[in-house]
């Protein structure tokens, strides 16, 4: 995909675009990518696990270790 691509290039560590990034990739079903971009935009600073929880874009990585790990269920 190529403006997901062009968009970390241009803006390599902007949480809310790594976020985005994250629900494009999931939206087309490419989970890995998807989960990659969302650890991205944990590690930039994108770190509202209830917002990221709420998000049905992401739905595809609920349940996934690694992103329990990022976003673990607020208590």
């Amino acid at each position: 995909v190529r403006e997901p691509n062009l968009a970390m290039a241009l803006r390599p560590n902007e949480p809310t675009l790594l976020n985005n990034i994250a629900c494009t990739y999931c939206l087309l079903c490419r989970k890995e990518e998807g989960m990659e971009s969302l650890k991205n935009s944990w590690e930039a600073g994108f770190t509202d696990a209830s917002w990221v929880r709420r998000d049905p874009t992401l739905s595809i990585l609920f349940g996934e270790p690694e992103f329990e790990r990022l976003y673990p269920e607020p208590a």
